[in-house]
């Protein structure tokens, strides 16, 4: 593992809330509730054996965080939507030093516990201990640095400040002609301003998330292609490594033709990533 691996492993172990119990692994087509929650406690308790084990036996410790694993994506494929899971799976891909699921795994709990200060955390490790280290396109920094608070404040929060401006701006109106020496025009533009903002910026990422599609990947030393096919040579000399992001721009049968944070595109193969 890098240097500063065993630190994020540190904060990671220190933030794991994890139940304890036994069971056996089944079929995710055959898992009803309580078969689930058997499989789950068999993961949980095959994560915590991994973890006991890792300093005397690693073989063995790999081996009980595989069936960890496992068992988190069997829960997982029989319906259950939990941040929470996935947040775990990525934990456990991480101990697997496996950057690219445990990457793909926290942000696809980060949709569905987007607040969670841990997950940022553990989130920003994974990404640092990637080999490739790919910088925001200028302009995107530059958009990211004037509305920081849309990239820092969970949707699920700006939402509810503009539901709650909006309430607010309209109570204000109706009382505003029985309080004229109030003045509360000022008080109207403001949250007029704010729940026209935090509303739009909802809306702008909602609607953002919902026509793009993001992905990880999860293969080592990928050529990024020209084209979508072997035959074609590599856009450019820089292999990527396990953990590097990237947005979907089309896809055609086995391929994916991505854009890289810096902005650059090529092609690579469906087998090669996992898509969030």
């Amino acid at each position: 593992m890098p240097p500063g691996g065993a630190v994020c492993i540190l904060a990671i172990l220190a933030a794991l809330v994890l139940t304890t119990g036994r069971a056996v692994a089944q079929a995710p087509e055959s898992l009803g509730r309580h078969q689930r929650a058997a499989v789950l406690d068999k993961a949980l308790g095959d994560f915590d054996e991994g973890l006991a084990l890792l300093e005397s036996e690693p073989d063995q410790a790999a081996q009980r965080l595989r069936a960890a694993a496992e068992g988190f994506e069997a829960v997982i494929r029989s319906g259950v939507n939990n941040g929470r899971l996935f947040y775990n799976l990525g934990n456990t891909y991480l101990q697997l030093d496996r950057l690219g699921p445990a990457i793909a795994n926290y942000r696809r709990a980060e949709r569905l516990i987007p607040g969670d200060e841990q997950l940022k955390t553990n989130l920003a490790c994974a990404r640092g201990l990637c080999r490739n280290q790919i910088a925001l396109q200028g302009s995107k920094t530059l958009v990211q640095t004037l509305f920081f608070w849309h990239y820092r404040v969970p949707l699920p929060t700006r939402f509810f400040c503009a539901l709650v401006l909006y309430v607010l701006f309209w109570l204000v109106l109706i009382v505003r002609p029985f309080l004229p020496q109030l003045g509360l025009r000022l008080l109207v533009v403001v949250l007029a301003v704010g729940w026209l903002t935090f509303g739009l910026s909802a809306a702008v990422e909602w609607r953002f998330q919902s026509r793009t599609v993001a992905g990880v990947i999860t293969a080592d030393e990928v050529d990024v292609l020209k084209g979508n096919s072997a035959h074609y040579e590599a856009q450019f000399r820089q292999l990527l490594y396990e953990g590097v992001e990237f947005t979907v721009i089309e896809h055609r049968d086995d391929w994916l033709r991505i854009e890289l944070p810096d902005g650059n595109t090529g092609w690579i193969r469906t087998n090669q990533a996992e898509l969030i």
